[in-house]
C-alpha cells in the first residue's frame, strides 16, 4: 500500500470514528465514505488527480474503524 493510500485509508478512520463518538456510529460510517466521495469529486472538478482507488481506500478505513470504536 503506497503513502498516499494509507493517508486517506486512515483519514476515512479518523473521519468514522471521531464522528462515531460524537453522534453515531452510522453518521461516523457516513462521514467517513462521503469525505472520500467528496475529495474525488474535488479532484475530478480539475483540483487534483481523482482516484477511484483512492476513494475505496478512504470507504475501507471508515469501515475498519467502526468495528473498533464499537468494542
Amino acid at each position: 500500500m503506497t503513502l498516499d493510500k494509507q493517508a486517506h485509508f486512515f483519514t476515512g478512520a479518523a473521519i468514522a470514528a471521531t464522528t462515531a463518538l460524537y453522534l453515531d456510529p452510522l453518521y461516523g460510517l457516513i462521514a467517513g465514505i462521503a469525505a472520500g466521495a467528496a475529495k474525488e469529486l474535488y479532484d475530478r472538478a480539475g483540483y487534483g488527480t481523482p482516484d477511484f482507488k483512492d476513494f475505496i481506500a478512504t470507504a475501507l478505513g471508515a469501515t475498519v474503524a467502526l468495528p473498533a470504536i464499537l468494542l
